[in-house]
């Protein structure tokens, strides 16, 4: 090849190389998608105003109230009465600051971060007090006499709120735990009765009572959690310590010769500490939106309303808490007592905290549902809510009588439930009213003790029993009992989550007792949390019934009315 040959490859291979070696158009290159931007998920925030409601229980700091006795003056002439009167009067008694409660309460929270700053003020009522009571038999102004001094105590906690200061951290975006602390005040009330004879002498018995109420403020420190359990309602769980301070009553105790007109006074007083723990569950709704950009996901899933055809079984087991009051009365070994104590009396004049044990479990397969409930609790009455109908024949008191009450009670129901009549609501999701019927049995055991507290020496003829000192009891043993019921339900079905019901029934019908009756109602709340699905209730129960056996000294029977506020938490499934 010639060198004009080599000049044309040479060119020619060089063409070719910049073709392939020259840069691509845009219309040559792939397309790849655009990046799709990555946001992080919305972020729950506690911070904005906030109300709710609280339930609870407290007990006492400081056990007893005290009572002194001071001497005045004394004319009889006969010795140190005066003395003996004034130390008869005082001592101390057992009165617990206890019982359950419920309120409100509203505050603010400011989060930064991890940390939650808030303040929260809050107001509960209920029955938080207690009674109690000693008996003295001390040696009178001269030989062979004695003083008998039968002293009753209260004290009683009508109200009481708190202002305080929160100060959390959120171990989790939705669950905060805080420490807390502020100011505390509430109606402090106490009061002392006490009735003195003197043995033997001319003077007349004498009677003191001493009562004060005061508006108390003192201080409270406590800690509790929260948790968010949608994204505007969270469940809280707290513990509180006050201090209330002191309140202090006075009242004058006078023995008087009615022949002569000499006698002698004494000055008596009662005082108590106001103060204690506390621990309460509560619900609060948060305002506006509960995320910090305005875009929660939705975490809390709600569970479908159950729909009136037959397929699968579903379950629920609910446990829930029944805070029974009652009106009636109840009889042993031949005497009735009248009890009339609501639900907050009977907490609050216990002896000592009542145990119960109570749960609903339902199986339901479209119509169709079978049920069981259970209630077991014991209980106490003393005090102004139990008293006897009538005198004991035949019983001679040393000086006073005071009537107590214990009840053992299970109440174990079942039966079935059929839906009679369904409506549904045209573009209401999971919306619907159900009528049901209702058929079953309950069993009733109820054990009742009576029992008379006294000063000095007690014969009962009629129960064959003597005794000097300060009790004699009677004993009731158990009634057990069955009875048929049937009755009606009505389901108002809201939306997939939300509920109120009401059921009824009769039954009895001289087969156990001669006639019971029950109403009941409430409102229930589903939701799904930690892959469960949770139900929720609070309503109220009322439960009749009259029954007895025996006669005579061996007649028992219950004639009373049961009822109270319910509350309980449970999953289906």
């Amino acid at each position: 090849m010639n060198s004009t040959g080599r000049t044309r490859g040479l060119i020619a291979l060089s063409a070719v190389l910049a073709c392939f070696c020259a840069p691509a158009s845009a219309a040559d290159l792939p397309v790849r998608p655009a990046p799709v931007p990555v946001t992080a998920p919305p972020v729950f925030t506690w911070q904005g105003l906030y109300m709710g409601f609280n339930y609870g229980y407290a007990w006492e700091g400081s056990r007893n109230v005290t009572t002194a006795g001071f001497p005045l003056y004394d004319t009889t002439r006969s010795g140190n009465w005066s003395t003996a009167a004034a130390t008869g009067a005082t001592g101390s008694a057992h009165a617990g600051l206890e019982g359950f409660f419920g309120g409100g309460q509203i505050g603010y929270n400011w989060q930064a971060g991890a940390l939650v700053l808030g303040i929260e003020a809050d107001i509960q009522g209920g029955g938080i007090g207690g009674r109690g009571g000693y008996d003295s038999i001390v040696p009178g102004g001269r030989a062979d006499s004695i003083v008998l001094t039968r002293t009753n105590v209260r004290r009683d906690l009508e109200h009481f709120g708190t202002v305080r200061g929160r100060l959390g951290y959120t171990v989790t975006p939705t669950i905060l735990g805080y420490l807390t602390g502020g100011l505390a005040y509430g109606d402090a009330n106490v009061g002392a009765t006490a009735n003195q004879s003197l043995d033997p002498s001319g003077l007349t018995s004498g009677t003191a009572r001493a009562a004060r109420s005061r508006e108390l403020t003192g201080w409270t420190l406590g800690a509790g959690a929260e948790m968010a359990i949608t994204p505007n309602l969270s469940a809280k769980i707290e513990y509180l310590y006050y201090d209330l301070g002191s309140v202090q009553a006075l009242a004058p105790l006078a023995h008087t010769n009615p022949l002569t007109g000499r006698g002698l006074g004494t000055a008596f007083t009662a005082g108590t500490r106001f103060n204690g723990n506390i621990v309460r569950m509560g619900l609060n709704y948060r305002f506006g939106d509960s995320s910090a950009d305005g875009s929660l996901p939705s975490a809390f899933v709600p569970v479908a309303a159950e729909r009136a055809r037959f397929g699968d079984w579903t379950m629920s087991f609910v446990p829930y808490t029944w805070a029974i009051g009652m009106n009636g009365s109840s009889t042993a070994v031949g005497q009735t007592a009248n009890v009339n104590a609501s639900f907050v009396d009977l907490l609050t004049k216990a002896s000592s905290f009542p145990l119960e044990l109570a749960a609903n479990m339902e199986f339901r397969n479209g119509p169709l549902s079978f049920y069981g409930d259970f209630v077991g609790a014991q209980v106490r009455f003393a005090g102004s809510s139990v008293a006897l109908r009538n005198p004991i024949a035949d019983a001679t008191l040393g000086l006073a009588a005071k009537a107590r009450m214990k009840m053992t009670l299970a109440i174990l129901e079942g039966g079935s439930t059929y839906e009679l009549a369904r409506w549904d609501y045209a573009g209401a999701s999971g919306a619907f009213t159900a009528i049901d019927a209702v058929a079953g049995v309950r069993y009733w055991n109820v054990g009742t003790d009576l029992s008379l507290d006294t000063v000095g020496a007690a014969n009962l003829g009629n129960l064959g029993y003597t005794q000097s000192g300060y009790r004699a009891i009677a004993r009731s043993g158990t009634m057990s009992w069955v009875d048929p019921i049937v009755g009606l339900r009505l389901r108002q079905q809201v939306d997939a989550t939300n509920a109120f019901y009401v059921k009824g029934d009769v039954g009895g019908f001289g087969v156990g007792s001669k006639f019971s009756w029950q109403a009941a109602g409430g409102y229930t709340h589903d939701f799904q949390y930690a892959g469960l699905n949770w139900t929720s209730m609070i309503g109220y129960r009322a439960l009749y019934v009259d029954y007895s056996q025996g006669s005579g000294l061996r007649r028992s029977g219950l004639n009373a009315v049961i009822h109270g506020p319910v509350t309980g938490l449970g999953v289906k499934f």
